[in-house]
């Protein structure tokens, strides 16, 4: 998983003292696991919920990722490194790419 969102995960899961998901948020507010959210749906009350959110057709799928949502970093093809050179030196020293995560991989700039 990507640190970004499993660090944001786990600051919204501290707010919820669970620890186990799957633990549902909608627009940002923790509805609760999946009986609290099969409770809502036999309630009638789901719909409410998502309402507003964007929708996409059945069978629709990102033309750059495939619905991934990540590809391997431009930058980098996925290495997580470059090579850059030091001019007085002349010699090659191997970075950690800025551009991606640890996993070498960017968010689709189509779908995300």
């Amino acid at each position: 998983m990507d640190r970004g969102f499993k660090e944001e995960l786990r600051e919204l899961m501290k707010a919820t003292n669970q620890t186990t998901p799957p633990q549902v948020f909608i627009k940002g507010r923790y509805i609760g696991g999946a009986e609290q959210v099969m409770k809502i749906v036999d309630e009638g009350w789901f719909g409410d919920l998502i309402n507003g959110l964007p929708k996409k057709k059945a069978g629709e799928v990102c033309d750059g990722c495939g619905d991934v949502k990540f590809l391997p970093c431009f930058r980098c093809n996925g290495s997580c490194k470059m090579a850059a050179a030091e001019e007085e030196g002349r010699r090659t020293v191997v970075v950690r790419c800025t551009d991606c995560n640890e996993n070498g991989l960017v968010l689709c700039p189509l779908c995300s």
